[in-house]
């Protein structure tokens, strides 16, 4: 029986490989190459501005 910690990492994992996949078959659907990067799966970036040092 799965609690529901095991039910979350089930989810997330499926959610982090469909994302993958999705981004895999448009790469490949424009042509491009297919890039693996296991540290961030899902090419994800910080949205916030880098901090300047020119103060």
């Amino acid at each position: 029986m799965l609690t529901n910690i095991s039910y979350i990492f089930l989810i997330s994992a499926l959610l982090i490989f469909g994302g993958w996949a999705f981004k895999a078959l448009i790469s490949l659907a424009e042509g491009k190459p297919v890039e693996v990067n296991l540290k961030n799966p899902l090419n994800l970036k910080a949205r916030w501005p880098k901090e300047s040092k020119d103060k």
